[in-house]
């Protein structure tokens, strides 16, 4: 298993690991826990895959044998049905949970955990290169510079609710934001939509580049490629006929992306999305995914 790739798939019947044991592109389905829970967030340490952890049943687990077994974590109450676990990038073991209005922070990949308050609910949550913290309260964005201990408005409001925020790799302090179907390009003091979008979106993410790659998920089907700048003008297809409602870079390459969705379809990108291959039918809807290298 040197060098295996791993994919750690949160479904809404428990947690389950794809591998691809040499690097091939030979997937293949290596473990199934927490049968029979909603298993809403998965996180690995990027410095140590054997270290994940993941919200099931609104409770917090950890494992240091790659899933194998699990520990209770409790850095609170029961955690919010929505609640969601996020990686800091260039900071392998820190880790946030948002929980409603608790955010609960881990610099040692989740053996210790800080609480801090929030004012309100946030929607969207991202982290950039600079570990800055960024989240969002209806149609404003906000940011934080000391780990979530304070928190200022960091640009003007969209035109809509804000469902998914992404720091855009390689360049600190802009973002993009999904509200309202758009997909917009923020900076500080400032926001713009990214122009020619055939569609509604449903998720988008973001790949280093130069210019980043941005991808984003079509309620109507298939996926768009872009720019901060403009979107690309084909619609790729995926290889499923439900709505692509995950997207998320690999952790071990930057052309590579893998898309999930709520028919429980997974399809990895090896080509910053201008392709898509199956490489798992058949699971749970698939609520969120996160890929690491087994050195």
């Amino acid at each position: 298993m040197a060098n295996a790739i791993l994919l750690f798939l949160a479904t809404d019947d428990g947690l389950a690991l794809l591998s691809d044991p040499a690097g091939q592109r030979r997937w293949r389905r290596s473990m199934h826990q927490f049968q029979s829970s909603i298993v809403q967030s998965v996180w690995v340490d990027a410095s140590n895959s054997l270290v994940v952890l993941v919200i099931a049943d609104r409770l917090l687990y950890r494992s240091v044998d790659g899933g194998q077994t699990w520990t209770t974590l409790h850095p609170g109450d029961l955690l919010t049905p929505n609640a969601r676990l996020y990686a800091a990038p260039r900071h392998p073991s820190l880790v946030y949970l948002l929980s409603g209005d608790m955010l609960f922070t881990s610099d040692d990949a989740g053996v210790a955990w800080r609480t801090l308050s929030l004012t309100d609910e946030s929607g969207g949550f991202t982290i950039d290169d600079a570990a800055r913290l960024y989240r969002s309260c209806g149609a404003q964005i906000l940011a934080s510079d000391d780990r979530g201990e304070t928190w200022h408005v960091y640009s003007p409001p969209l035109p809509g609710t804000i469902r998914i925020l992404n720091a855009i790799p390689g360049q600190s302090g802009t973002l993009c934001a999904l509200a309202d179907g758009c997909v917009y390009v923020v900076e500080r003091a400032s926001w713009r939509p990214v122009s020619g979008l055939p569609g509604e979106a449903l998720a988008c993410t973001a790949l280093t580049g130069t210019p980043p790659t941005l991808l984003t998920a079509l309620a109507e089907g298939g996926v768009v490629r872009g720019t901060p700048g403009a979107w690309e003008p084909i619609i790729v297809e995926c290889p499923w006929t439900g709505a692509t409602t995950i997207l998320k870079p690999a952790g071990h390459h930057i052309d590579t992306s893998f898309a999930a969705s709520t028919t429980g379809d997974v399809a990895i990108s090896a080509d910053r999305g201008r392709s898509w291959t199956i490489i798992c039918r058949g699971l749970a809807a698939v609520r969120d995914l996160v890929s690491a290298r087994l050195a």
